[in-house]
């Protein structure tokens, strides 16, 4: 039994009832928190290891609901493309991609979540399957090595879409249940599978059927894009050969729930809105990402006035360059504002939430983290608040939101085992795999024949 005691710093709950201790301290015993609340408080006992936060702030990891880190070669290519465009240059340099390539990438974007802050992640990944290897493997070992909680969602792609990247339904439902059967739950329930279409018109109503029917059978979760743009809509109604909304299909073929994710929803009408509402339907929402790609602001307040389950996501890092969850915060509530033109349209406090216990809810992880309370998992980030950017820290959770960055993080835990401390990795060479990826990425964009810049 290991124990570890964060002592000396603000300790930011986050929990429900709001706990807040100036002068407090966190007690991680093994792989859960064993006492959190003020330091007068701790319980009398050894403990192995104590690491002092002065004028740090502790608070529980931030839960990032969708990205695609396979894509993390692709950063700054095509930033001023629209989205089917853009997916025409990322695609090609995946396809050049072998098994080191994928694992270097994968590892490159679990440091880069864990740098920022975020402890927990869902990967999306958007890969084909060469004869050579299985990018899944490669993937579920790297997020082993990283230390990162993480469920990995295999986005299905049926038809209508680059060749190298389409399978039968058959094929993709093997492998699903073969990686949920060796993976789902491992590390101490670190790990998970999810499963779903990764655009909706690479499926037929059929699909998105034996779809749900198969996620039923392996008790895993539908990960998937909903309503990203306009072109969206009418890509499905010419693939479907009616005017229907992507959110309408899904409740049409069984596809909502409360084990549902729908990632980047934006071009979506009341009566869809409604239908998630209903069903108890999870929404992932990355602002940055809908700006970046000028697709407009996304009308969070709906989502938010309807009672929708909302967690919050970076989207992957060559779509924003960055996997930074404070910035996702922080556009969050300026893009609610300026859609509805109301400053009260999203707080710093429900932005908070949607980035780590609301966050844990909408990726199925409730009761396991989010916050900080005596029982959870302990999953826990430091921020140096002795900065001018943060200084005065007037009100902790508006600054967190409006004026922090992931450059601020300064020590992470996961499952108990601390992995980066003062911003050092402690489970890697960060400069070598820096170089290596490097090197990788200038290899599979030659391979892809793109011209990079000088």
């Amino acid at each position: 039994m290991t124990t570890t005691l964060f002592e000396g710093g603000r300790v930011l709950t986050l929990d429900a009832d709001g706990n807040d201790y100036q002068d407090g301290c966190v007690l991680v015993r093994d792989d859960r928190i064993d006492y959190v609340g003020p330091r007068d408080g701790l319980p009398a006992g050894p403990v192995d290891r104590t690491l002092d936060v002065g004028g740090k702030l502790v608070m529980p990891g931030l839960v990032n609901g969708h990205t695609h880190l396979s894509m993390v070669f692709g950063r700054t290519l095509g930033p001023e493309k629209r989205l089917m465009q853009w997916l025409d240059q990322q695609l090609p340099i995946i396809e050049a991609f072998d098994e080191e390539a994928m694992y270097v990438a994968q590892l490159l974007g679990c440091l880069e979540n864990l740098k920022n802050g975020n402890t927990t992640l869902v990967e999306n990944l958007v890969a084909p399957h060469p004869p050579g290897y299985t990018p899944e493997h490669a993937v579920l070992q790297a997020m082993r090595d990283a230390g990162v909680r993480a469920t990995l969602a295999p986005g299905f792609l049926g038809r209508n879409f680059r060749p190298s990247y389409t399978e039968s339904l058959d094929l993709q439902a093997r492998r699903i249940i073969d990686l949920t059967h060796d993976w789902h739950g491992a590390d101490n329930d670190r790990l998970r599978l999810a499963t779903g279409p990764l655009l909706p018109w690479c499926m037929d109503e059929a699909m998105f059927r034996q779809t749900r029917a198969l996620a039923d059978d392996l008790g895993i979760t539908l990960h998937m894009h909903g309503a990203e743009t306009k072109e969206f809509h009418a890509l499905i109604a010419r693939h479907f050969g009616r005017d229907i909304r992507q959110v309408e299909l899904l409740a049409e073929t069984g596809c909502l729930g409360p084990d549902v994710q729908l990632a980047a929803v934006y071009d979506i009408s009341p009566d869809e809105v409604r239908l998630l509402a209903e069903s108890d339907t999870r929404v992932l929402l990355d602002p940055p990402t809908r700006l970046f790609w000028g697709t407009g602001f996304p009308p969070i307040h709906p989502f938010l006035e309807a009672g929708v389950t909302c967690g919050l996501a970076t989207n992957g890092p060559a779509a924003n360059c960055g996997q930074d969850l404070f910035e996702s915060m922080k556009y969050a509530c300026a893009t609610a504002k300026t859609a509805k033109g109301d400053p009260d349209a999203l707080d710093a406090a429900r932005a908070l939430r949607m980035a780590t216990s609301e966050g844990a809810l909408a990726i199925g992880r409730e009761g396991q983290v989010g916050s900080l309370a005596p029982g959870l998992k302990a999953d826990i980030i430091t921020l140096d608040l002795h900065q001018p950017h943060l200084a005065p820290t007037l009100d902790v959770r508006a600054a967190l939101v409006y004026s922090a960055r992931g450059t601020d993080v300064r020590d992470v835990m996961v499952d108990g085992r601390l992995l980066i401390e003062d911003r050092r990795a402690l489970f890697l060479d960060e400069s070598a795999l820096l170089e290596q990826a490097g090197r990788l990425a200038r290899r599979c964009a030659r391979e892809a024949g793109i011209a990079l810049p000088g």
